[in-house]
C-alpha cells in the first residue's frame, strides 16, 4: 500500500463509495448447507437474553474484555480485546477478527489483509456502515501508553483493512470514544488518553474524509471537579446526540439523571433532566455498558460497572434492563427482562432484525469481594 497520503485518502474514499448496501457479508463458507440438530431447539422467550452455544465448542475466542463488535445480516463480528495474564509482563492484547455465523452456529478466526490497527486493540470505537466496519482510536497495554487517533475501515466482504487519512482537523488520540453514522457523516465523541478526558465532538464527512471539530468539552453538571468522559454510550434522536453514562478522571461513573445532549445542527451542548421510574427510581450510574434502539423513540440499556469511591473498585451493576423514552424523558426498569450474567467491558451489537448479540466481558462472582473474571460466553436477545 502506498505511503502517499493523497493516494491513501483517495483509496479510502473509493472503498466507502463502492460499498454495497447489502451488509450481509456472506462468504462461501456461510452459504454452505447446514443441519440443525433438534437437541438445540427449545421453548424460550425470545425477548430475553439466552446463551447461544456454538456447535463446535473447541473453536471459539479466548475470554476477553475491551473488544468491540458489529452485527451484519448473517454474522456477529468481534475485533481486538484484552486478557490479563498471571504474569503481569505477559498481558494479552488480541489482534484478532472473529466471526460468529448465526445459521451455522460457528466461530471462525478470520485472516485479514491490509493496513489495520495492530497495537491499539482495546477500548477502540467500532460501528457499521453498509458492509464496512469503522474502527477509531483505542489503546494497547499498559493502558494509555499507546493511544491512537487513526480511523480505519474493515471491508467485511473482502476481509481487508484500509487506513483512512483524515483531512483538515484531526481528532485527539483517545480510547473509549463513541461513534455513530448519520447522513454520510461520522460523529466521534468523548474519550481519554488516560491523563485527560474530553467531551469534544468531531464531524467527519465520509465522501471527502474531511474532519471538523464541532463541539468542545463542557463542565459536568453533577460532578463539579470533573470534565470529559470515556466508555459512555450515545444515541441520535431528533438531530440530538444523547450521552448515557461514562467515566471520568477520578473514576466516577456518571449519573443517568441529567443527560448531556449535543445538537448537531446548532453545535451546542446542553443537559436534559430525566424522570425516574416511579418505583425503582433512576438506574445506577455506570460505564462500560451498552444501549440499543428499542422501537422508534426508546432505547434499552444493560450491563456496565459502577465505581465505588469508598473502596476505589468497580462493581458490576444489576442484571436488570432499563428503558429510556425520549418523548417522555423517563426511565423505566423492565422487570421481566434481565441479563443472564451482568457484565461490563463486553462487546455487543444489534443486527437489522433487531437481535442483540453480546460476547465476553467481565463478570464478578462475589459482590462482597470483587473477583473480576473474563468470559467468552455468547448471548442473544430479540427486541421485536
Amino acid at each position: 500500500m502506498t505511503n502517499d497520503p493523497t493516494t491513501n485518502q483517495k483509496n479510502s474514499r473509493e472503498s466507502i463509495e463502492s460499498s454495497e448496501m447489502d451488509d450481509s457479508a456472506n462468504t462461501n463458507r456461510s452459504k454452505q448447507p447446514f443441519r440443525l440438530s433438534t437437541k438445540y431447539i427449545s421453548s424460550i422467550n425470545l425477548m430475553q437474553f439466552a446463551e447461544v452455544l456454538p456447535l463446535e465448542n473447541n473453536n471459539k475466542p479466548h475470554p476477553r474484555s475491551g473488544h468491540r463488535a458489529v452485527a451484519t445480516e448473517s454474522d456477529f463480528w468481534i475485533w481486538g480485546g484484552y486478557f490479563p495474564s498471571i504474569d503481569s509482563q505477559q498481558q494479552s492484547i488480541f489482534n484478532e477478527l472473529w466471526r460468529f455465523n448465526y445459521a451455522r452456529r460457528e466461530w471462525t478466526l478470520e485472516t485479514v489483509e491490509g493496513d489495520g490497527p495492530n497495537l491499539t486493540l482495546a477500548s477502540h470505537s467500532m460501528c457499521l456502515y453498509r458492509n464496512l466496519a469503522f474502527v477509531f482510536g483505542g489503546t494497547g497495554f499498559p493502558f494509555g501508553q499507546t493511544v491512537s487517533n487513526r480511523l480505519y475501515i474493515l471491508d467485511l466482504k473482502r476481509l481487508q483493512w484500509k487506513h483512512c487519512p483524515i483531512a483538515n482537523e484531526e481528532p485527539e488520540e483517545v480510547y473509549g470514544a463513541s461513534m455513530l453514522v448519520h447522513n454520510d457523516h461520522l460523529y466521534i465523541l468523548c474519550g481519554t488518553n488516560r491523563w485527560t478526558y474530553n467531551t469534544n465532538v468531531y464531524d467527519i464527512h465520509l465522501p471527502t474524509l474531511t474532519c471538523t471539530q464541532i463541539g468542545q468539552t463542557f463542565n459536568e453538571l453533577d460532578e463539579f471537579n470533573e470534565n470529559g468522559r470515556y466508555r459512555q454510550e450515545v444515541h441520535l434522536y431528533d438531530q440530538q446526540i444523547f450521552v448515557f453514562g461514562g467515566g471520568g478522571g477520578s473514576g466516577v461513573s456518571y449519573s443517568l439523571e441529567n443527560l448531556p445532549v449535543f445538537d448537531i445542527e446548532n453545535r451546542r451542548w446542553s443537559f436534559v433532566h430525566t424522570d425516574p421510574d416511579p418505583i425503582h427510581s433512576f438506574p445506577q450510574g455506570r460505564k462500560f455498558h451498552s444501549i440499543f434502539p428499542f422501537g422508534n423513540n426508546r432505547i434499552i440499556m444493560f450491563g456496565g460497572a459502577h465505581f465505588d469511591t469508598v473502596t476505589s473498585t468497580h462493581n458490576t451493576v444489576s442484571e436488570h434492563l432499563w428503558m429510556f423514552d425520549f418523548e417522555k424523558l423517563q426511565w423505566s426498569m423492565l422487570q421481566s427482562l434481565s441479563m443472564v450474567k451482568s457484565t461490563y467491558f463486553h462487546a455487543a451489537a444489534m443486527n437489522s432484525r433487531g437481535e442483540i448479540w453480546i460476547h465476553g466481558g467481565v463478570i464478578q462472582d462475589s459482590a462482597e469481594i470483587p473477583n473480576d473474571q473474563r468470559i467468552t460466553n455468547l448471548y442473544r436477545m430479540h427486541t421485536r
